[in-house]
């Protein structure tokens, strides 16, 4: 409870932007030559009901590049702090977003989203693909993730499916209310989330709780803050 009192006391005193999802991406490039820096903060439990030594942490920090009208760049350097454990690095990650089309010529907005993650002795190498489809329908926002990531850890290659999806309103211009939804074919879920704001400084808090059954090496429920400060 004291990371949740934590991170909604932080809503108190920080503006967001229009970024309404922390699992689900929307039609959204940085702009040519802008650059924005952004914290990834994530709880990760492993125990359905009970928070006390079953909480793990990482921190993503990422450097956001626009590169043209279209087209923009992520480098992410990754950290994890198990419980009772020291932080450590996990490795990087490069993404990259391409834009199609103009906003609201079609049913659903299309991006093209692309990502590479590797660890510090380059054993694992981890290709992420996804189609993000959105679309703003007055204060309504709608947006669904097909993902596609194939991992080759240690010679071993795996292979998975799965979704993002959320749909959000903005109730005034510094607030948006929102649920997400994801899963795969054997996983379920889904958690509210909040975004507030404005351009140059954002904040948005959202969670994902299990709806189905969950398997080892599978966490029940993860809460995730994100900040982004334009440079």
């Amino acid at each position: 409870m004291k990371y949740i009192t934590i991170i909604f006391g932080i809503l108190t005193i920080i503006w967001a932007d229009d970024r309404r999802y922390v699992w689900t991406y929307e039609y959204l490039t940085m702009k040519p030559g802008e650059v924005e820096f952004e914290h990834y903060l994530t709880f990760q439990g492993n125990d359905r009901f009970h928070s006390h030594k079953a909480v793990d942490v990482k921190h993503n920090l990422e450097l956001e590049i626009g590169m043209n009208e279209r087209f923009d760049v992520g480098i992410y350097q990754n950290f994890s702090q198990p419980q009772g454990e020291s932080l450590h690095y996990d490795g990087y990650k490069i993404r990259m977003r391409y834009r199609l089309g103009e906003k609201g010529r079609y049913i659903m907005d299309p991006l093209l989203y692309f990502e590479y993650k590797s660890n510090t002795d380059f054993t694992s190498h981890v290709y992420e693909g996804k189609l993000i489809l959105a679309r703003d329908y007055g204060p309504w926002n709608i947006a669904l993730n097909p993902v596609f990531e194939t991992k080759n850890i240690s010679g071993t290659w795996k292979t998975e499916w799965r979704y993002n999806a959320g749909f959000s309103r903005r109730i005034y211009p510094l607030l948006s209310l929102g649920l997400e939804f994801s899963g795969n074919d054997q996983h379920q879920f889904i958690g509210p989330v909040i975004s507030h704001g404005v351009n140059g400084l954002w904040v948005a808090v959202g969670s994902s709780i299990a709806i189905t059954n969950i398997s080892n090496g599978v966490n029940p429920f993860k809460i995730r803050m994100i900040m982004g400060i334009d440079l």
